[in-house]
């Protein structure tokens, strides 16, 4: 019996120490927040929902995987300017991403509403969007999955998640 309580409680403890790595700090939440206004802001909860989408997407769903995928070299447009240096200060997208109060405190809420597992996937699943008003060269590899505001929304041809798409 005393083996058995000892097994639960070690369980316990590593469980709790796996739900304490899969999260985001407040500085990776302004990093997440600061992409969707910035990619996404002029589109409403609705567009920054489906940025913050793809980038769980593109995570696996795995928070503590969010912000490397945000700040992967040409993985989002609004990040360029970090790419550029060596030592990257997200400082300056931060603070501009800040400027926008009302996208910005919409962002971190709809971030809060992710964290607790209550954000529906608008995107059915796509890894990859770009703007209305352009057609990139790598859209022959996607399937092209939904539109949302002025972005379309892509998956890789083969990996679709959901069966009905």
């Amino acid at each position: 019996m005393k083996k058995r309580f000892y097994l639960f409680v070690v369980a316990g403890f590593l469980s709790a120490l796996n739900v304490q790595a899969d999260r985001l700090s407040d500085y990776d939440r302004q990093i997440v927040a600061s992409c969707m206004v910035l990619e996404a802001g002029c589109d409403g909860a609705e567009g920054m929902q489906a940025v913050l989408n793809v980038i769980l997407n593109r995570a696996d769903g795995y928070l503590h995987r969010m912000v490397p995928e945000t700040i992967k070299r040409g993985a989002f447009s609004c990040m360029s300017s970090v790419w550029k240096r060596s030592a990257p200060d997200y400082s300056p997208l931060i603070r501009r991403a800040q400027n926008q109060p009302e996208a910005y405190n919409l962002a971190l809420r709809l971030l809060k509403t992710m964290e607790r597992g209550r954000l529906w996937d608008n995107t059915y699943g796509a890894t990859h969007y770009h703007t209305t008003s352009i057609r990139p060269y790598w859209v022959t590899d996607m399937k092209y999955i939904t539109t949302i505001a002025s972005h379309h929304f892509y998956i890789r041809r083969g990996a679709e998640r959901y069966a009905s798409l």
